[in-house]
């Protein structure tokens, strides 16, 4: 997708934000923009950069505040490392920081909508358009909405100023609405020949809407929560068209991009920043120190994770690097704490903490197999024979069954309970979506996010700090301050107000 690369530098010359506001400095408008379909292309592919630039960031707001992951810097002072001990506040740059790119992408999806739907670009190509933008804006206020809670929603270039926080039910109600639109039949395409491999299609839609059920059944469970399971588990059926890789690290091999299990990811290139290094960090965040033990940026903050897997699940080997052959030296290195192994490129392994063109994945069809399994244990109280099945084709995968549709006997029994089957599909999560940006918002969502945090204690890390205020992350202070009235504090963050949050929201959390 070079394309959605190229067109962003143009893109970002036309559309800024300033701050909260949302309103393009120098808005494009239905009368002078888009004039050609070249035009229209250039400001979608505009929309998509927000998505690669969250990709660095991602796994601090959405992994090293959970369980699994700790800071390895020796410095612990940095706005990312802070958050790894709770240590963050409302000042801290990381959080200000995905704030703003996730509402700047908003902003660049509702300019390219509003504009492209009152354009003169051919029909055919304004409703697909409009459905990728659709889509984009609906994944990063699902991003938002988990983050943050209550958030302003803006819909429209014009608006913006003095927004207040919007309900959570409202907030994914419009995130539904955009998936609905973006997912209907002719407005997405199945899949992309050439240089528009990576674009959003149909079944990615498909499988936001899945993801996006699910979640909010659980975050919301007083609002129809039955209903949503059943919309979960619908959506998931109209993903069609992807299978399992054999090999689980297929999914991050840079000569295999788009491949047959990969629905959406970020997109990155070397050519895509100035520096010519890709943009995303994951690489270097995990490998950083190189054959030492010295702690890179991120690591496994417990061996007890690593022990988890079984020694014959290829997702061990394909999570973990305990050990690994260093060319410089002709011998392998073994580590004390093993690496995350997704985003390091063996191959190429003397530069892959400095080549960071490794895309970053978003949607997979091994979640959308555990989508279908959770939203219809958790629907009928207990497991069907199709969420057997489904959790199932994980697991012969992982142990290497193929073809993964014939049985074998690491699938799971067939008489679990619903919370036996839960905690199943718990557990797969976590061995199948090592350091892919998910831990934080299942613990989350599970409402099991302190207890299984907290309990992390040993030579390397300390999480006991972790309180109940840590569900949501604090709103930005530089954004308070520009609206204090209407950006509320979220509970047990300093300035909060209970008239506005309620005292003590998280009753049953753990």
């Amino acid at each position: 997708m070079k394309r959605i690369v190229f067109f962003a530098v143009l893109f970002a010359a036309l559309v800024s934000c300033n701050e909260l506001s949302l309103v393009p400095v120098s808005r494009l408008t239905g009368s002078n923009f888009p004039l050609t379909d070249n035009d229209a292309i250039a400001a979608v592919n505009g929309v998509y950069v927000a998505n690669s630039d969250f990709s660095s960031s991602s796994s601090y707001v959405a992994e090293l505040p959970a369980d699994a992951m700790q800071c390895g810097e020796e410095v612990t002072s940095g706005s990312g490392a802070a958050i790894g001990i709770y240590q963050h506040d409302a000042d801290n740059g990381t959080v200000t920081y995905v704030w703003t790119v996730l509402y700047r992408g908003v902003t660049n999806a509702n300019a390219a909508i509003d504009n492209i739907s009152v354009s003169d670009v051919s029909e055919s190509l304004k409703k697909r358009l409009v459905g990728e933008a659709k889509f984009l804006r609906a994944l990063y206020y699902f991003y938002l909405v988990q983050l943050f809670g209550d958030v302003p929603l803006v819909l429209h270039p014009e608006e913006g100023v003095g927004v207040a926080r919007t309900p959570v039910d409202e907030v994914y109600t419009q995130i539904v609405e955009d998936l609905k639109a973006a997912s209907a039949n002719g407005v997405l395409p199945v899949s992309y020949d050439g240089a528009d491999k990576g674009r959003v299609t149909n079944g990615a839609a498909w499988a936001l809407l899945a993801k996006v059920y699910l979640v909010w059944a659980q975050v919301s469970p007083g609002s129809n929560a039955g209903e949503k399971y059943t919309q979960s588990i619908a959506a998931a059926g109209k993903v069609a068209g992807y299978e399992l890789e054999e090999d689980f690290l297929d999914n991050w091999n840079t000569g295999k991009r788009n491949g047959k299990e990969n629905i959406f990811s970020a997109h990155h290139v070397i050519s895509q920043e100035s520096n010519g290094d890709g943009g995303n960090h994951l690489a270097h965040c995990s490998f950083a120190t190189g054959f030492s033990d010295v702690t890179p940026h991120l690591i496994v903050s417990d061996l007890s994770f690593y022990h988890k897997f079984d020694d014959r699940d290829q997702r061990k080997g394909g999570s973990f690097a305990k050990r690994l052959y260093n060319p410089g030296k002709g011998e392998y290195f073994d580590f004390t704490l093993p690496r995350f192994r997704k985003y390091i490129d063996t191959l190429n392994i003397t530069t892959t903490n400095l080549t960071r063109s490794i895309d970053r994945t978003i949607l997979r069809y091994a979640e959308v197999l555990l989508i279908r399994a959770e939203a219809q244990n958790e629907r009928d109280h207990g497991p069907d024979a199709e969420s057997y099945e489904a959790v199932n084709q994980v697991r012969r995968r992982a142990f290497r069954h193929f073809p993964v549709t014939a049985a074998s006997a690491d699938d799971v029994p067939a008489d679990l309970s619903y919370e036996q089957f839960r905690e199943v599909v718990r557990d797969e999560r976590f061995f199948e979506f090592v350091y892919e940006q998910q831990r934080w918002f299942d613990l989350v969502r599970w409402r099991i996010l302190v207890k299984s945090a907290g309990a992390v204690r040993n030579e390397y890390t300390d999480k006991s700090a972790i309180s109940l205020r840590h569900y949501r992350f604090p709103i930005p202070q530089s954004q308070r301050n520009i609206n204090p009235e209407g950006l509320w504090q979220n509970w047990g963050w300093d300035g909060a107000d209970e008239s506005k949050t309620g005292a003590g929201p998280y009753a049953g959390f753990e």
